[in-house]
């Protein structure tokens, strides 16, 4: 910032550090953050529902000494790469700046 600079002093800057008077409001950026966490919480419920299906589908052939059931194998795809994709919507839709 140089000293021609002519921004009013009351100015919010959503790139400014938390302990700065110039930080934003908290009014606006708290309509979307309990939807982005509930994305996040979502995200990591089914990526970890697939992990879990993928490994009890890996380890059913050495438990029971036959092939795993088809339904193990559908979930384990299904729900680990939506798991997955929904993790990086919540990280992309983390990444913008608030709305001023």
């Amino acid at each position: 910032m140089s000293s021609d600079d002519q921004r009013p002093t009351d100015a919010t800057d959503p790139w400014a550090p938390a302990g700065s008077e110039a930080a934003p409001s908290v009014t606006g950026a708290s309509s979307a953050a309990p939807r982005r966490r509930g994305l996040f919480i979502t995200a990591m419920v089914i990526f970890s529902i697939g992990v879990i299906f993928t490994i009890i589908a890996a380890g059913t052939p050495l438990i029971l000494g036959r092939d795993a059931p088809t339904i193990l194998y559908l979930v384990a795809m299904l729900f680990t790469p939506t798991g997955f994709v929904l993790g990086l919507l919540y990280a992309i839709l983390g990444s913008r700046p608030p709305k001023v």
